[in-house]
């Protein structure tokens, strides 16, 4: 493999996909959960990333070909998205769901049980987001598939190292910091989903 090749697809893509950036929404979603819960989080997250970007590495152009959709949809899709994980943080955070089990006395009960954010906002679209796709859906045709696949790999291993390597800081952030930070980290989701919004919608009108 051409290293100097290799580099300048690897860089562009760790600089797109951006890691640090999911860091402060990984810690406060997952304010209720351990460090095994929260490093079970990032390996799910960062799988997912992975395969997503892989199956647009593969069929992304023929995919948006065939079905009509234009990238600026992507974007305004990642948009709608992360906005609706963001108003979820702004307004509360994100809490347990209930589950609701009927007894054969005839007694429910219910238990708690922990949302996944590990596919939805952080695997997509914080790590395989419009940008990112968009990016390898472009890389895929000057480069070879296999170089491509192999720099997707190595990017979110990396994304894994740094999401392990933070989880251990959760508890060290109290409840009252946390709330705050949550709809701190709200109201950034929310605008950086409006911006998400706000270039498909730029890229839809230049297109027409």
């Amino acid at each position: 493999m051409d290293i100097a090749a290799f580099t300048l697809v690897f860089i562009p893509l760790l600089v797109v996909v951006n890691p640090p950036a999911s860091l402060a929404l990984f810690l406060t979603l997952g304010k209720d959960l351990d460090r095994s819960g929260l490093r079970t989080i990032a390996r799910r997250a960062c799988t997912f990333a992975a395969v997503v970007l892989m199956v647009f590495l593969v069929f992304g152009e023929e995919l948006l070909y065939h079905l009509g959709i234009e990238l600026y949809s992507l974007r305004v899709a990642g948009g709608l998205m992360l906005g609706i994980a963001g108003i979820n943080m702004l307004k509360e955070g994100q809490k347990l769901s209930n589950k609701q089990f009927s007894l054969d006395s005839g007694d429910e009960i219910s238990t708690d049980e922990l949302i996944d954010f590990g596919l939805v906002p952080i695997g997509m679209p914080m790590l395989a987001g419009p940008g990112s796709i968009s990016l390898i859906i472009l890389l895929g045709t000057t480069n070879s598939t296999p170089m491509v696949a192999w720099a997707i790999l190595l990017v979110m291993l990396i994304s894994m190292l740094i999401f392990y390597a933070v989880s251990s800081m959760q508890h060290a952030i109290g409840e009252n910091s946390t709330r705050v930070i949550t709809r701190v980290m709200g109201l950034l989701t929310v605008t950086i989903a409006v911006q998400y919004f706000f270039d498909g919608l730029e890229g839809w009108y230049l297109a027409l």
